[in-house]
């Protein structure tokens, strides 16, 4: 009999909230399927993921029925419905457990009876497919490749039912296709995989399916043909406007001579020469690993040098992490307050000025909720939102669009390309996604095993994408 997940009349609430994320959903899910789980940023998608494999219950208060193969899930513990689904997470690092790789992909394993000799052979496959090093310390991975870590762990596991939330956020392209020829497989050799994310113009060639959530209801429905179309007219109205204001660089902010640096004695990047001048706007492209956050690092004076000089001309009067803000890939790191509002409050530079960037970012509908009750594309958006409220003269962005539908991207664009216009703010971003990165794009630096590959303008940007999807209309066009 083939696998089937049933979802009946399911409704979910968190604890601290009086609304209902979920609502009357129901769904009748197969072995083969390759389905993917689409909305907007706080739709439920995670929810719906965290309701499937029993991590929920913790939280909030759940109705309606989950089985699998007729057997319920409901009011299972978390540890047994593992035995049968295995999750990879959003927050890559915080699924981590523990020093080594080799350890990290055994942990679940292990938890599962494998015999040693079957687990040795799942690490070596596991590491080969997703281009990991059994040997490697996890606390030196890249956010790509943590990704790629707790992604090789799920799947070593062996499960039939393989969750994943926005499994692609922070892969590149090489990493991206081995992923999602992966699941392809595993589908068609009569696995479920779920897939919630955002990049469904790079997803859906792959699935079989697309499921759209909307305000916590189920809202399309659709096969994979009829999901292609859906996504193409989505794209086709989708206004990402360019954050470039077209402002002329003038004085030097920055200057990186001959600069390496790295973690313990290993070198991440190698004899980096860059000039940044005040006004100018950004993006750095590279494979995971290659250096792009070891730089944001080294630009905010949170690593140091090994050889070479840094250099700034800022004011000198002020605080260094008060005139270079820096926005981490995970925004847990930077959210500490009770409420959206006094996040971004804290550290404002006037409160006048918290009001306009809540205004502007569109987050005065979630003043009053607690940072740690959104989804990880709001708790994104209200991260960059804080760090520019504190108005730095250059802004630090690593991956600022993961977990964000379209609409949270064009409000972060359009705010950055205001507040950009009005204090000639520096920005430098680094990013895996071309709807944020052609928006951000004026210059663009392209890095490769820890040494500028090129510096230019939106060629290099083609270049880069078109080498890494190459059948992809929008970077053809």
């Amino acid at each position: 009999m083939a696998l089937q997940l049933t979802i009946s009349h399911l409704r979910f609430r968190y604890a601290t909230a009086s609304e209902w994320v979920l609502q009357d959903v129901s769904l009748d899910l197969r072995g083969g399927e390759f389905v993917v789980i689409a909305g907007t940023s706080g739709a439920g998608k995670s929810t719906l993921l965290n309701c499937i494999n029993g991590s929920a219950v913790v939280y909030g208060e759940m109705h309606g029925q989950i089985a699998l193969n007729g057997v319920a899930l409901t009011g299972q513990p978390v540890a047994q419905i593992a035995r049968s689904i295995s999750t990879v997470a959003q927050d890559a690092e915080g699924q981590i457990v523990t020093l080594r790789v080799e350890d990290e992909i055994a942990f679940g394993c292990e938890n599962l009876g494998v015999t040693p000799e079957a687990i040795q052979q799942r690490i070596t496959r596991s590491c080969a497919l997703l281009d990991l090093n059994p040997d490697q310390a996890t606390s030196t991975l890249s956010g790509g490749g943590q990704q790629r870590l707790i992604t090789a762990a799920a799947l070593a596991m062996g499960t039939h039912v393989i969750l994943l939330d926005e499994p692609l956020a922070n892969l590149d392209a090489v990493g991206t296709a081995r992923l999602l020829d992966t699941l392809r497989d595993l589908a068609s050799h009569g696995a479920l995989v779920i897939v919630a994310e955002h990049r469904l113009d790079i997803i859906l060639p792959y699935a079989t399916r697309l499921i759209w959530i909307e305000d916590g209801r189920v809202t399309l429905d659709l096969p994979h043909d009829e999901a292609l179309h859906y996504v193409e007219r989505l794209i086709r109205h989708t206004n990402i406007v360019s954050a470039s204001n077209r402002h002329i660089p003038s004085d030097i902010a920055i200057e990186l001579d001959s600069v390496s640096a790295g973690y313990a004695a290993v070198p991440v990047l190698r004899d980096i020469t860059l000039t940044v001048r005040q006004g100018e706007q950004i993006v750095v492209l590279g494979e995971n690993g290659c250096g792009k956050t070891t730089l944001l690092r080294v630009i905010a004076g949170l690593l140091k040098p090994q050889q070479g000089q840094l250099r700034y001309s800022l004011d000198r009067h002020r605080p260094l992490l008060r005139q270079i803000g820096y926005v981490f890939q995970n925004p847990n790191s930077q959210l500490f307050m009770d409420s959206v509002r006094s996040e971004i409050a804290v550290q404002a530079e006037s409160p006048a000025l918290a009001e306009e960037v809540m205004e502007r970012f569109g987050l005065m509908p979630l003043a009053g909720r607690h940072p740690h009750a959104l989804s990880t594309g709001q708790k994104r958006l209200v991260a960059v939102a804080a760090m520019v409220a504190m108005r730095p003269d250059i802004l630090l962005l690593d991956e600022p669009s993961v977990g964000q539908d379209a609409g949270g991207v064009e409000r972060m664009l359009a705010a950055l390309g205001a507040l950009r216009q009005q204090w000639g703010l520096t920005l430098i971003v680094v990013t895996h996604d071309w709807r944020c990165a052609s928006a951000f794009g004026e210059r663009v630096i392209w890095i490769e095993k820890g040494a500028i590959h090129r510096d230019g303008n939106a060629s290099v940007l083609h270049d880069y994408f078109l080498r890494a999807y190459p059948c992809r209309d929008e970077v053809n066009r």
